[in-house]
């Protein structure tokens, strides 16, 4: 019998790209515009500069470009170190069903195997690795396929997995492999060696999170340039485990306790696509906060208070939510992470500043916000909603100091399929991650960008649009 993972190895490698409606194309290329920004934002980061220097240390061959910093490096590093740059802010696209950020590992890994298969004067290349130019539709199509991957496997075990597995770095893997192989031109036999490859590769706990570690925001690169080792690999002959799923050490047995939705594997492939369910963020922190933000924002909207009048309030988080943002707030040796992470910080910030940016979660800007920290104290957390796997429903209750209660509840957070970004607040978002870029955009650098990014599925060369950066 095939294993549960065989419906999936052949979407990948058999659908035409040409057969993806045109919405989810239009998606596809939104999110990789946005996964663009978060990877220059993230250049800046802490961490960021000792990963690259570790890189050039290291060598290899100069094929795939390393964002902001204008130097190239093998494929591996690159994906590598473009996937930690793009998760850096936690401002990356998440599946909200999946708790997965999907596009952190499958952008940077798609870039490096394309600008690779294209580069000239590679060393000592094997005959069957083709160079070959890549088009904007093949390599919007390939992401759209990894994104339906990594998503439909994050929902069939989402419910089952225990809250410390990490979602992104778990599937990551298969999805870059998928969708790499796809660039490779892996049959079905060939990618399901890719898939196997990416599995015995798979990393994924949340243990740098909960200490507040560096470690968290690098993960998601061990899964990039796993994916393209294992579609690479692939390619060459070298093979996987078949049973993935439902082998005795399969994802089931290692990860679920025997437990999956397994519609999510089989039904409705290459016909509904999880990658419409993306969203795209619109604060950097963590998509489990984003409706905590919102509630703070929509009470502070409808009843204009101002925070000094709340004497103490309560947040409702559903289970995962909880394992994630629900810990008391401390500052520790990494505030960024605290506060991105926390649902008390978040809303506090929310109430005393508004809208969240960037600026708001530097680690000197989270020490000396004297109010936010005060007023994260009120706070109490709240699991409830136990039957829930996503981020939502968020409840939040405020007693105010005259005695007033005010509640509110969000169902559906900024930035998802049916609340999402206006294509005014995705480039508001954009140009503020260029800002924070070590590379200097001009104004008519970022006409250029978007102009480009308008016109991608037309593009006979994605390097056309590398080059831009």
């Amino acid at each position: 019998m095939q294993d549960s993972i065989f419906p999936l190895v052949e979407f990948a490698a058999t659908f035409k790209s040409g057969d993806l409606p045109a919405e989810i194309m239009q998606i596809t290329s939104d999110l990789f515009l946005d996964t663009m920004g978060c990877i220059h934002s993230g250049s800046s980061a802490r961490g960021i500069n000792e990963l690259k220097e570790s890189t050039t240390f290291w060598g290899g061959n100069e094929q795939a470009t390393i964002f902001s910093f204008k130097q190239k490096t093998s494929a591996l590093f690159a994906a590598f170190l473009n996937s930690v740059m793009g998760h850096a802010n936690d401002y990356d696209d998440t599946h909200d069903g999946a708790l997965n950020h999907g596009c952190v590992t499958l952008v940077p890994a798609l870039l490096a195997t394309a600008e690779s298969l294209q580069a000239s004067g590679n060393l000592n290349q094997p005959d069957w690795i083709k160079t070959r130019q890549i088009s904007g539709g093949e390599f919007i199509a390939a992401l759209a396929v990894g994104l339906d991957v990594s998503n439909r496997l994050g929902m069939a075990f989402i419910p089952y997995l225990h809250v410390g597995w990490l979602p992104t770095t778990l599937w990551g893997p298969f999805a870059c492999a998928a969708a790499c192989g796809r660039l490779l031109g892996l049959d079905a036999e060939k990618m399901s060696h890719a898939f196997g490859l990416a599995y015995s590769q798979v990393h994924a706990n949340r243990q740098g999170l909960l200490d507040g570690a560096l470690s968290k925001r690098i993960q998601p690169g061990f899964s990039a340039s796993a994916g393209v080792q294992a579609a690479f690999y692939a390619a060459g002959g070298l093979t996987g485990a078949n049973n993935i799923v439902d082998g005795d050490f399969g994802l089931k047995s290692l990860y679920s306790n025997g437990q999956i939705n397994q519609k999510y594997l089989s039904d409705e492939i290459g016909t509904s696509f999880e990658t419409a369910n993306v969203s795209i963020k619109p604060y950097p922190c963590c998509r489990c906060t984003h409706p905590v933000i919102d509630a703070a924002l929509s009470l502070k909207a409808d009843h204009d208070i101002e925070w000094q009048e709340i004497e103490s309030a309560t947040i409702y988080l559903p289970p995962q939510s909880m394992g994630q943002i629900g810990n008391p707030f401390v500052i520790r040796d990494n505030p960024t992470v605290d506060a991105q992470f926390s649902a008390q910080y978040t809303a506090a910030l929310a109430f005393v500043k508004g809208w969240p940016r960037m600026d708001d979660f530097t680690r000197e800007r989270i020490l000396e916000q004297k109010a936010i920290l005060e007023l994260a104290l009120r706070f109490t957390v709240i699991e409830f909603e136990k039957d829930k796997s996503s981020v939502i429903p968020v409840e939040m209750k405020v007693i105010l100091k005259n005695g007033d209660r005010l509640q509110t509840r969000i169902d559906e957070p900024k930035g998802s399929r049916n609340n999402p970004l206006t294509r005014e607040e995705q480039e508001v978002k954009f140009s503020d991650c260029l800002d924070h870029s070590i590379k200097t955009f001009s104004g008519a650098d970022r006409k250029n960008i978007l102009d480009s990014f308008a016109n991608i599925l037309e593009l006979e060369d994605i390097n056309e649009l590398i080059r831009l950066f």
